[in-house]
């Protein structure tokens, strides 16, 4: 048994309290300031009062008596002018966003991961776009009334034009007025959209790039209006009469939609990246969140909305079509396009592998050199008499390789390249991935045997490493000589990693690591980076959660780097790597309870990890694929199966 060391313990989502605060509905405010899951109001003699997710520290107001005359949100982070003019920031600081100059400022204004502030009408920005540090830009006129968002920064010229500078082009753009007060929001691919009131009241509205004219934010309603916001799919305005109205994105294609918005009399509201906030006529918080943009625009069916029972697996075939595999033993070649015909590549439902509690076809591929070895490898469990007892009648796990010709499998090409012998019904695990090493990966559960899982001489509860090139009968695979454990008497030379309780899915990260999704038992769902000898603890620890005297980083642990408890799901579906666009990473997973999608992303290039939601589903989540483009496929129980766009705004420049 390792000797036990002090470990730091991975957050979950959505992080428990003292990390989540609920809006103070007994409070009263003056400001109020919408971030991307938090919100801060300033109180009556300039205290600060924030409430949401501590995402980053958002929530984490310096010192205990901080007052302030102004505050503005960014996405993780919030920024406020002292009462002498001095800049205090907090939050999240990747980009250098809460490290403000010091000096004595008029005005203030957070962007995503940069802000900017006055100083007697000269605009000084300082985090992302600005590497140096502050910065004056000395290409904008004089401003006043600044509004500022994940590239862009607009203000109020003399003559009331709007002048909205770009951080990463370092262009100016005039947009001649007179206005009264504007608002601005943009995309990181460039796509900015702002609106401002014109003197008569009225709003106008421009986008810079005609791709997001079905958001309809430039059709405003015919109303005169004392202030506006603008969101990432929607804005708001209050009203001469003080209420409050919304437009922007309900339906693709439907400019001008008017949205919900919160009944009563408002003196005052912010828009963040998503959640609205305003403030009643008295002072008293609202929030609320605009219908879920991802259904309609980013989450869309493929395979023109063909609903699968139980899909386990998607993978390319070389011309062009996407192979799903279903647990119940079809795995059938379809075209991304609504009415296309399927053609059925290999039928297994002879095998007595369906449809049985956690039996069926699990993870299914072409060889990574199809071309010269037009291979199909399938990972199935079958109904068999094995070598637990001459007469038990129990299940395998088995690992075959059938030949294709003519874009089908020929059955009696089947080659067993490896028998796992599975004596319980649940916990098999199941996928496989080739690596970039050409080695094959595959996840094995702990079959509900849990001290297996630390057993070198079981395949049960492991990540395995065998490498399939030129198998035959006489030899179905081979050991790799680099195996961490080829040299020792005592362990099975397949082993990779160990530990593991239920390895449904799993990825390779840039860096050759695997990205393990382990289903938990009654306490926490983990994701875990492993390595070559990686033991993740099971069943000494589930996720962060371990017996008295083990923890989670003990010597031969390998911690996770991200679990969640019961109150957000109950088995965790991994999962996809996906690039981020500061050269990152992020992984991808789901719940099967809870439908819900998030991206598990590295903040700052640093081991440090954040989730955040994307998609609530219909369907009980089974798998995720993504394709060379980029999109996220979520696999879902009888439901069809969906294409899932991640929100650009939530990349970097």
């Amino acid at each position: 048994m390792p000797q036990p060391l002090t470990a730091p313990t991975p957050t979950s989502t959505p992080p428990p309290a003292p990390d989540f605060v609920p809006l103070p509905a007994d409070k009263q405010f003056t400001q109020i300031a919408a971030g991307r899951y938090h919100a801060c109001g300033l109180q009556a003699y300039g205290s600060v009062l924030c409430w949401g997710n501590n995402i980053s520290g958002s929530l984490e107001v310096p010192g205990g008596n901080l007052t302030l005359s102004q505050i503005s949100a960014g996405q993780n982070f919030t920024c406020g002018l002292r009462m002498d003019g001095a800049i205090a920031c907090w939050g999240e600081n990747d980009h250098g966003q809460t490290s403000p100059p010091a000096g004595r400022f008029d005005e203030i204004a957070a962007g995503r991961n940069h802000a900017c502030a006055l100083d007697d009408g000269a605009l000084i920005c300082w985090g992302n776009g600005f590497p140096n540090g502050a910065a004056t830009i000395q290409e904008i006129p004089l401003l006043s009334a600044i509004q500022a968002s994940l590239k862009f920064t607009c203000g109020l010229t003399p003559n009331a034009d709007m002048a909205c500078w770009d951080n990463g082009r370092r262009e100016l753009a005039i947009t001649p007025g007179p206005f009264t007060e504007l608002t601005v929001f943009s995309t990181w691919e460039d796509l900015r959209h702002a609106c401002a009131i014109k003197v008569d009241g009225s709003a106008f509205c421009s986008l810079g790039n005609n791709l997001h004219q079905y958001k309809g934010i430039s059709h405003p309603p015919l109303t005169k209006f004392v202030q506006i916001s603008v969101g990432w799919h929607h804005a708001c305005g209050i009203t001469e009469t003080s209420d409050i109205e919304c437009w922007g994105s309900g339906e693709p294609g439907v400019p001008g939609q008017r949205l919900s918005a919160p009944e009563g009399k408002f003196a005052a509201l912010d828009i963040g990246w998503r959640n609205s906030c305003a403030l009643t006529l008295d002072g008293y918080a609202t929030c609320w969140q605009q219908p879920d943009v991802q259904n309609p625009s980013e989450l869309l069916e493929a395979f023109g909305g063909v609903k699968f029972d139980q899909p386990v697996e998607l993978f390319p075939l070389p011309d062009g079509r996407l192979a799903v595999v279903e647990r119940r033993g079809i795995i059938a070649a379809y075209s991304d396009e609504p009415n296309a015909a399927a053609q059925k590549m290999l039928d297994l439902t002879d095998e007595k592998i369906c449809c049985n509690y956690e039996t069926g076809i699990f993870s299914a591929v072409l060889d990574p050199q199809f071309e010269d070895f037009p291979f199909l490898y399938v990972y199935y469990k079958v109904a068999s008499r094995h070598a637990y007892g001459e007469n038990m009648y129990g299940w395998t796990g088995r690992l075959a390789r059938f030949r294709i010709e003519r874009g089908q499998a020929i059955r009696n090409s089947e080659l067993a390249i490896l028998d796992v012998p599975l004596p319980n019904a649940i916990h098999n695990g199941g996928a496989f991935r080739f690596g970039a090493d050409g080695m094959l990966y595959l996840g094995i559960g702990d079959n509900n045997l849990p001290n297996k899982s630390q057993a070198l001489d079981s395949l049960l509860g492991k990540i395995i490493r065998i490498d399939v090139r030129g198998a035959a009968i006489e030899q179905p695979y081979r050991i790799p000589p680099d195996n961490p454990f080829v040299n020792n008497p005592e362990a099975r030379p397949e082993i990779w990693a160990y530990g593991l309780r239920n390895p449904w899915r799993m990825d390779f990260a840039p860096d050759g690591r695997l990205f393990i999704a382990d289903v938990g038992y009654l306490k926490q769902e983990e994701i875990s980076l492993a390595a070559a000898g990686a033991n993740l603890g099971w069943p000494m620890c589930e996720g962060s959660a371990c017996e008295e005297g083990v923890y989670v980083d003990a010597d031969g642990l390998t911690a996770p780097i991200y679990t969640y408890g019961r109150s957000d799901g109950c088995a965790i579906i991994g999962g996809v790597t996906v690039p981020r666009p500061d050269n990152g990473k992020g992984f991808v997973f789901g719940d099967y309870c809870s439908r819900r999608v998030w991206i598990l992303e590295q903040q700052g290039g640093r081991e440090s990890w954040q989730a955040r939601m994307l998609a609530q589903m219909e369907g009980l989540i089974m798998s995720f694929y993504i394709d060379a483009d980029g999109t996220v496929y979520v696999l879902s129980r009888r439901n069809p199966i969906m294409r899932l766009q991640i929100d650009e705004i939530d990349g970097e420049e």
